[in-house]
């Protein structure tokens, strides 16, 4: 029993070390991107006036309005929204409309725990007189900066189809996409998406939650846009199997949709049924930046951040980092490309490569920001590549070149689609020297750096001889025109010496194949006994300087089709010879050959979240598209699009 107790408490402090030593590692932690609100946002209760009671009531724009119409009746919503009513064909006109807009809403707000049935009517009731106002606004207003005024009845129309979408969706009735007929005056809403799309089609319409719940975490930027709409997550639904390339999206995978109720032109609100009293409209504000009403274009409503960062929050991601690494055997079912945005064959691919102990989450700071630039969102599509970060190299290299190629088959069987042999790709750590691998010749240099017997004397099966083939002799990857590798060991890193060897080799389970061709080289090799201890069992094998995958990168160099961008991360060091990441040496991540390379601030944990490196990462992209279209985009250069750093600024840029 003692026996056991110690091999127990070992087995514990083996794990607790690799723990605490390959941290330093990862490119990627488990995090929250956005929390609950306690109270949703909500821009126009901060207008209204608050009562002696701690009720809410009218505006002290309405009450001006009222006193300049001589109102004298009593404080009663029927009567006051008659006022309006009377006074929305004079001169006041746009102050009547948004006061029966207001008053509409404050009864709404107050009848909806006792009546939400009522609530409904008032609400959609609230939405129509503003949307009134809003048509109203002169063509000359339309996409320009509006006064307060208008910006108020704007402010005050989203807000009340906000609560009314969130009261219909309270009534545990309704499905995204769906009409809806209000339970009281039995007048129906319609459902239209005026531009579908590959992405937003009603069989994908899953459920959805309010943007305005969320508050968004540990992402630098939330980028948004002010206008017309209420901007909601949809979480995609999950298409059939046989779908194509259903397999590439994730599970619960959310999406941005910006929704409006379009109503009949010039007429007021009335009570009775009809065969369509409104309509919602949903827009992917990816695609779609405007909405027309009447003869007016208002910008449209969106927020492109938090349906990324609720779908990041996912708890099914959260240890996708650990498991693919210490378990490379068990998450070989989570391999693969992922998609964030339907596959557009007009789009050029930018696949995104991460690093040891990390999964595509840790990209979404450089995705959420490269997506909000319309030009890049409108010329790109964003894939993400998952594999057991536990691997070798050679092997993680070997399976990326296998996906790529079923990929292209799916996608373009005939390959004639010119788009997808123009991909960028951009990878983290070891995900950089995937990305290189992809672009370079291996010859017979590989595999004579790991064995001594010539490969077609290696005793094997079929299979096996199947794997030493595409593992150690491989060719460029015609598709990859780019590759941005960001502080990647070309010439190894320090915390892959003999002590992590030994201990990841210990704690990481790799997938049978993989070992058992490990096993068959080795073995036929007759290596000694510490040469198959330190025999490259693992991806921390794989980054020791005097790896034979290493040795082969740095014999070799791109082609000269292939643009090649370094970004080295410079976080300490006493002199240019030791300025390293915290991981990575900046001579070590240094490249001769490359066709551009910089040098940022960071650690290497979270340089590729950097703005530095975002902002370069912009630049090649747009560097890109100039070379494949011959057309001159607004490149600008690192310096640019920052402020000067000063000495010791986290942020700044250091150039060799």
């Amino acid at each position: 029993m003692a026996t056991s107790g110690n091999q127990s408490g070992t087995a514990r402090i083996v794990h607790l070390l690799a723990c605490a030593y390959l941290t330093v590692l990862a490119g990627c932690t488990t995090t929250t991107f956005v929390q609950l609100r306690e109270i949703p946002h909500n821009p126009i209760l901060e207008r209204l006036k608050h009562s002696p009671l701690g009720g809410r009531g009218p505006s002290a724009r309405s009450e001006a309005f009222l006193a300049a119409t001589a109102y004298t009746g009593e404080n009663n919503p029927v009567q006051l929204i008659h006022h309006c009513r009377l006074c929305s064909t004079g001169q006041h006109r746009r102050e009547a409309l948004h006061t029966a807009s207001e008053i509409s809403y404050l009864t709404a707000e107050r009848s909806r725990t006792s009546d939400p049935a009522l609530s409904m009517e008032l609400m959609l009731d609230a939405a129509h007189y503003a949307w009134l106002g809003l048509t109203d606004l002169a063509p000359s207003e339309a996409n320009t900066e509006l006064n307060p005024a208008d910006l108020e009845t704007l402010q005050l129309y989203n807000v009340s189809v906000q609560e009314l979408m969130r009261l219909v969706k309270r009534s545990g009735k309704y499905q995204t996409g769906q009409p809806v007929r209000l339970p009281i005056s039995r007048r129906l809403i319609g459902v239209t998406i005026p531009h579908p799309s590959e992405w937003l089609t009603g069989d994908q319409l899953g459920d959805f939650e309010f943007v305005a719940d969320y508050e968004l975490k540990n992402l630098r930027n939330r980028h948004t846009t002010e206008g017309i709409g209420v901007p909601i997550i949809v979480q995609r639904k999950r298409q059939p199997d046989n779908v194509l390339l259903e397999e590439y999206y994730q599970d619960g995978l959310s999406f941005p949709v910006s929704v409006i109720i379009r109503f009949p032109s010039g007429s007021l609100p009335q009570q009775t049924a009809s065969s369509e009293s409104g309509r919602f409209e949903l827009y992917d504000p990816r695609d779609t930046t405007e909405v027309t009403i009447e003869d007016v274009s208002l910008s449209l409503e969106s927020d492109l951040s938090t349906p990324l960062a609720y779908f990041l929050t996912n708890p099914d991601l959260s240890l996708l980092d650990t498991f693919a690494f210490f378990r490379s055997d068990k998450a070989q079912h989570l391999e693969g490309l992922y998609m964030v945005q339907p596959f557009d064959p007009n789009r050029i691919p930018v696949l995104m490569v991460h690093g040891i102990w990390s999964s595509p989450v840790t990209w979404m700071e450089m995705f959420n920001d490269l997506q909000s630039d319309p030009v890049l969102r409108e010329k790109y599509q964003f894939w993400f590549y998952m594999y057991p970060t536990g691997s070798p190299l050679s092997f993680a290299a070997a399976d990326l070149r296998d996906c790529l190629k079923e990929l292209r088959l799916k996608l373009d069987p005939g390959g004639q689609n010119a788009k997808l042999d123009q991909m960028v790709v951009v990878g983290h750590s070891m995900g950089g020297l995937m990305s290189y691998l992809l672009t370079i010749d291996s010859e017979d240099r590989l595999w004579n750096a790991m064995s001594r017997v010539p490969v077609e004397e290696i005793r094997a099966d079929e299979e096996t001889r199947q794997d030493i083939q595409r593992v150690f002799f491989f060719h460029p990857e015609s598709s990859v025109d780019r590759i941005v590798t960001i502080a990647s060991p070309f010439n190894g890193s320090g915390y892959a010496n003999r002590f992590t060897q030994w201990l990841s080799g210990g704690l990481v389970s790799l997938p049978t194949r993989t070992s058992y061709l490990s096993k068959v080289i080795y073995r036929q090799n007759h290596h000694d006994f510490w040469d198959r201890v330190f025999a490259p069992r693992t991806s921390l094998d794989s980054l020791n300087r005097h790896s034979a995958i290493l040795r082969l990168v740095n014999e070799t160099t791109v082609p000269d089709q292939v643009r090649h961008h370094n970004v080295i991360g410079a976080r300490k060091g006493r002199s240019l010879s030791d300025w390293t990441d915290g991981v990575v040496k900046a001579t070590s991540a240094h490249r001769d050959d490359a066709d551009s390379e910089i040098q940022v601030r960071a650690s290497h944990s979270d340089i590729h979240r950097h703005p530095q490196t975002i902002a370069e990462v912009r630049r090649v992209l747009l560097e890109h598209l100039a070379q494949v279209n011959q057309i001159r985009y607004p490149i600008r250069t690192v310096g640019e699009t920052q402020a000067q750093p000063t000495a010791g600024d986290p942020g700044a840029v250091l150039r060799l």
